[in-house]
């Protein structure tokens, strides 16, 4: 994830290549034959062909351009997406950080030649060798989104005096309706929210980190 003014970190995901064998893990050196149909992990919204949203469809023109059918299963959570990688039979997969790691170190997902990718060299260079996707010099996927982590507040709490820090969330405070923001705080059910946490307490301190972590 990945965000900043308020502390935002910023969310990335990259797509993965699955591992399909032994003799895998070394990159293509050149495109071979389409195999008819590829068979991908993903996040709700990221592989749209319509049906959500007539407005939002980059299927099926794929599909009728490359004769390239597009199989997809959703996964709700990057230890979903692991589970279903580590079971097989999907070529791609398209993985946040916290996952795409354990992907990449389990051996489940195969090297890229960035190489056969014309348009690779006008992606932001900071994302060119990301760590999510880039480890040992060996690219692993490609920069797919990124995004902001946002703040959302309950106007009726907040009125006018919109929060300017992440503090409302990590530290207990008096929130402008009079009353403490203990035990009124939702946060995403997933490990991945550590990397929020963390960023906050960088900026804040190593002494805040060290109590953090002694009082856990």
């Amino acid at each position: 994830m990945s965000r900043n003014t308020l502390m935002l970190a910023a969310v990335a995901a990259a797509a993965l290549a699955a591992h399909t064998g032994a003799t895998a893990q070394q990159p293509l050196a050149k495109i071979g034959k389409g195999e008819g149909q590829v068979d991908i992990v993903a996040w709700a919204g990221y592989i749209e062909r319509g049906a959500t949203d007539k407005a939002f469809d980059w299927v099926t023109d794929f599909e009728k351009a490359t004769g390239c059918k597009v199989n997809v299963k959703t996964a709700g959570t990057s230890d979903e997406m692991v589970a279903l990688m580590n079971e097989g039979g999907f070529d791609l997969v398209t993985a946040s950080g916290d996952a795409s790691t354990r992907l990449i170190r389990g051996k489940k997902v195969q090297p890229i030649n960035v190489a056969l990718i014309p348009s690779y060299k006008n992606i932001d260079p900071r994302l060119q060798k990301a760590p999510w996707h880039y480890e040992n010099n060996t690219h692993y996927g490609v920069p797919y989104q990124w995004g902001w982590n946002v703040l959302m507040f309950n106007t009726k709490v907040f009125g006018d005096k919109k929060p300017t820090s992440w503090s409302v969330v990590f530290e207990e405070t008096t929130l402008p309706d009079g009353k403490s923001n203990k035990g009124r705080v939702q946060a995403f059910d997933g490990p991945i929210y550590i990397a929020d946490a963390a960023l906050y307490l960088m900026k804040k301190g190593l002494q805040d980190v060290v109590w953090v972590k002694s009082s856990v």
